[in-house]
């Protein structure tokens, strides 16, 4: 498991062992994305719903993710969950029929909810690239900390190995902010789409750094 400290700030590789926390963490940090609110409205429920959705995704859609976590002062604050080049499944369809029955006991048998996501993860798989690409599936920080850096921590870890590799990388926003943000990074917007909410997604992408 590799380590790499800065000041009070660790950034170490995830394990198995951190499945349950990475969760936990993934679900607090999205509770108010306005994606994640438009598929689970009931705000006093959304947080363990969360955590039941990204569990399952962790386990079937991202099977071979690889994951850099920030400790602070000892704590998980941060994550940054990417998917490997080369590691997109197909057919996508096929690979959620395995898991249906859990994915509607998430919105708790609710067919159209359920219906909703599986069209949102749909629609978000099939404007990835085909050129193999590093992607940035989820990147998170629990409500407390942030405004400290922990983001751009993880997320400059991720472009380094993905320079290192000479490999692009291609990431999802629905925030104009966040638009802005990753093209000071070297991403540009490549695509638009709907997405759950009434919100746009903008598919970014950042070429190979040699």
């Amino acid at each position: 498991m590799k380590t790499t400290k800065r000041g009070s700030l660790a950034l170490r590789t995830a394990s198995g062992e951190d499945a349950t926390a990475l969760a936990e963490l993934l679900g607090t940090a999205y509770c108010d994305d306005p994606r994640m609110a438009a598929l689970f409205p009931d705000q006093a429920r959304r947080e363990s719903r969360l955590r039941s959705l990204f569990s399952l995704l962790l386990d079937h859609e991202h099977l071979n993710h690889h994951t850099e976590i920030a400790m602070l002062d000892g704590k998980p604050r941060a994550a940054a969950v990417w998917d490997r080049p080369g590691d997109r499944q197909e057919p996508a369809l096929g690979r959620r029929l395995a898991y249906l029955p859990a994915l509607f006991s998430v919105f708790r048998w609710h067919l159209r909810d359920a219906t909703r996501a599986i069209q949102v993860f749909t629609d978000t798989d099939s404007h990835r690239p085909d050129e193999p690409h590093w992607h940035l599936f989820a990147l998170a920080t629990a409500p407390q900390a942030r405004g400290g850096g922990l983001g751009l921590a993880l997320l400059e870890s991720g472009l380094a190995r993905a320079d290192a590799q000479r490999t692009p990388v291609y990431l999802e926003t629905t925030a104009n902010a966040g638009v802005a943000h990753f093209e000071r990074l070297g991403f540009r917007v490549i695509h638009e789409f709907p997405t759950a909410g009434d919100l746009t997604a903008y598919g970014m992408w950042r070429p190979t750094r040699s």
